[in-house]
């Protein structure tokens, strides 16, 4: 492939990342940094900026310091565009936490309402906000957020007094009494668990200034007004359920719990384990305590991993804080691509884990979009609105594309609520817009709020980039603009200077009536990052050639990550097609076992060990060693055929595809009526396969850093 030299566009990177993509189409081994930067005469400073996206968000990996080569995810790619299949409709990401919260729609009781005439006041007000800790990063977005709110409403909120008590009980009290001696017009208090402020909030009550209490609660309702919190038992339950029926109703479960004394995380832990509780297969084999942080949550993990083992079929975090640690440390112990299915939002990190290393999840945000709730709810009291006693904030689910269950279905997958474009640490949920980065977050009076420094030109080129790239893997290959704009959450006019470019090089191309999808150089990465791109272009007229001859279906199955993958398929007219971009376990379809059967002892084992499948026909399970040795033996012929596995009146017939150095590249499989397998058999048996000199690169567990020089 001639490599392509844009045209001076001003988007520097995104030129640089174009000739990445073509260097590493041309070399799948991988190509050094140094080689890299050279062979585009680009400073490494430059190539940098553009590697580290690209190599956390998967679409490049790094198998060892200094080497970078294209990820699995341009296969992934190249997948759904082979597939060429109608895909679902687009679900937006879900960043504003509008609506009523499930609590309140499924409500079968009746919603106590407050009448807030007696406290109606013309404004401007002078709010308070009284926050009992600053220990994690989601309490920094549930600050911000009431910042955020303030500065919205700065039309008729002049002044926010914010004060922070820091874990001192008798401190949060003293606060809330200056703000009573203050004489401020409405409190918003995030209270400590602690009987010590019921005396403050008392006298608060009595001199008639309206309290909102948000996220934690004190005791019953008497000592505020209103009590904005989130959906702690939806958050606890419908997880919980997706993971019962994830799991198939049996198997063992561990649950990670933060602070045992802390109410939400409380409510969210007792609502879990009525699910479980309703569960008989389901056993709890542990329940640990962590602080609410990534380094907490890995160590905690840690010892489970090491007590349970296999024995751990899927584990139930109330929260992603220490989620993403559980998940770093599955993959820290060797289970990279297996980890069991996980719940617990709120943080990026988690959502990235989990993708990155194929994790099932399924997660509720606690949206600390209940701060910016909580002022809308002060300004209502002093309009004199009728409101309820307790208001819970809206959040989606977000559940991993392709594991959504019978009972529990996803308002938006986790494809498509993860930020590439921010740090592992953001705290989703949080209702102040795509571009808020806490990092460097400002609130002033009048309105102006800072939603994180711009990146520079260059940077968001990149992260926009890879942003339509994520978009199009995850819905088909194929979207509309419109759906593209709100992906991507950028003007009109800056989209269309962005496609210029990709389209140009052919890494998009337009279709029809406002369409984008991938392009030819998108599907040539995609085949070079799993090493079949050469094998491809002469496999596909065999393909049609079989198709023809036993007027069935024909595909060409490849090893990817620890599946069997079909990366391309043909069918007679009126055959079923094979499905291209179908995953399964190696051990469960004849082309899986013929790609694993002659890979070493210890790597076979571990990938059979890790999905096992139980026989069907009601006979004694074969014990490992026994799979090992009847795969051995399958994987021993030149051709070989099964009637039955792909269904009671199909027969199949596969036969590997070898590389120059012996090694098993990939495998042809066709697929026909029972009666027609002798006759597929013998169409395979007579090709003459070439052998290409090329194999497949070996996956190793991902780098996701690369170290500057």
């Amino acid at each position: 492939m001639t490599p392509w030299r844009a045209p001076a566009t001003g988007s520097r990177g995104v030129d640089i990342l174009l000739g990445v993509v073509d260097r590493l189409t041309e070399a799948p081994g991988g190509v050094s940094v140094a080689a890299l930067a050279g062979g585009l005469a680009v400073p490494r400073s430059s190539l940098y900026a553009v590697l580290r996206p690209m190599l956390a968000s998967g679409w490049l990996e790094a198998p060892r310091r200094g080497i970078v080569r294209l990820g699995a995810a341009w296969f992934d790619l190249a997948l759904a565009l082979e597939a060429e299949q109608p895909t679902a409709p687009a679900r937006p990401r879900l960043q504003g936490m509008t609506g009523p919260a499930r609590s309140f729609l499924w409500n079968p009781g009746f919603t106590e309402l407050v009448d807030a005439a007696p406290f109606a006041r013309p404004p401007p007000y002078v709010f308070g906000f009284s926050n009992g800790s600053r220990a994690n990063l989601w309490r920094q977005g549930l600050i911000h957020g009431v910042q955020f709110a303030a500065a919205e409403h700065a039309d008729r909120i002049a002044t926010l007094r914010i004060a922070h008590a820091d874990d001192d009980a008798a401190a949060q009290a003293r606060d809330i009494d200056a703000f009573l001696a203050m004489g401020v017009d409405a409190l918003i208090v995030s209270p400590l668990e602690t009987e010590a402020l019921l005396p403050a909030l008392a006298r608060a009550r009595a001199a008639g200034l309206p309290v909102v209490m948000v996220d934690r609660l004190l005791g019953d309702a008497s000592h505020s007004l209103v009590q904005v919190a989130g959906p702690d038992t939806a958050i606890g339950r419908l997880p919980a359920q997706w993971l019962v029926e994830t799991l198939g109703g049996r198997g063992g479960v561990v649950m990670m719990v933060g602070d045992p004394e802390i109410g939400p995380l409380l409510r969210r832990a007792r609502a879990a384990r009525e699910v479980f509780a309703l569960a008989p297969g389901i056993r709890i084999l542990e329940t640990v305590h962590s602080e609410m942080t990534v380094a907490a949550g890995r160590r905690a993990m840690a010892g489970l991993i090491e007590r349970w083992g296999d024995a751990i079929g899927g584990v139930w975090c109330d929260s992603g804080l220490h989620g993403a640690g559980s998940i770093q440390a599955w993959v820290d112990a060797g289970y990279d691509g297996r980890v069991p299915p996980h719940t617990g939002g709120d943080q990026n990190a988690v959502y990235q884990l989990a993708i990155l290393h194929g994790v099932p999840l399924a997660a509720m945000d606690f949206p600390p979009a209940m701060g910016i709730r909580a002022v809308e709810v002060g300004l209502d009291i002093l309009a004199g609105r009728t409101l309820p006693r307790r208001l819970e904030v809206h959040t989606p689910l977000v559940i991993s594309r392709g594991w959504e269950t019978d009972s529990v279905r996803a308002d938006v997958f986790v494809e498509d609520h993860v930020r590439w474009d921010r740090p592992p640490s953001l705290i989703l949920g949080h209702g102040m817009g795509d571009d808020y980065d806490p990092t460097s977050f400002t609130a002033g009076k009048g309105g102006a709020v800072g939603k994180g420094a711009a990146a520079d030109g260059g940077a968001r080129s990149i992260l926009r980039t890879l942003d339509i790239l994520v978009w199009l893997k995850a819905h088909g290959g194929e979207t509309g603009i419109a759906d593209l704009l709100e992906a991507v959450a950028m003007p009109r006019s800056s989209l269309h200077d962005l496609l210029g470019p990709l389209v140009g090089h052919g890494l998009l191309q337009r279709g029809g009536r406002g369409r984008i999808r991938a392009g030819p150089r998108a599907r040539a990465a995609g085949l070079a990052a799993t090493g079949i791109a050469d094998l491809a272009a002469t496999i596909e007229p065999i393909l049609e050639e079989l198709v023809r001859s036993v007027d069935g279906a024909a595909a060409l199955a490849v090893l990817h990550g620890e599946r069997c993958a079909i990366a391309l398929s043909r069918a007679a007219a009126g055959a079923a097609p094979i499905a291209v971009g179908s995953r399964t376990p190696v051990n469960w379809t004849l082309a899986g076992r013929l790609l694993v059967a002659e890979l070493p002892e210890r790597r076979l084992r571990w990938l059979l060990a890790a999905h096992a499948r139980p026989r069907r026909d009601g006979c004694r399970p074969l014990t490992l060693p026994e799979l090992v040795a009847a795969i051995r033996a399958e994987g021993g012929q030149r051709v070989a055929a099964l009637a039955g596995e792909a269904g009671p009146d199909l027969g199949e017939a596969a036969r590997p595809i070898r590389g120059a150095d012996g090694q098993v590249r990939a495998v042809l499989l066709l697929r026909v009526p029972a009666g027609d397998l002798p006759a597929a058999r013998a169409a395979l048996e007579s090709l003459d396969l070439p052998q290409a000199p090329l194999a497949i690169p070996t996956r190793s567990p991902l780098v996701h850093q690369i170290a500057a020089p």
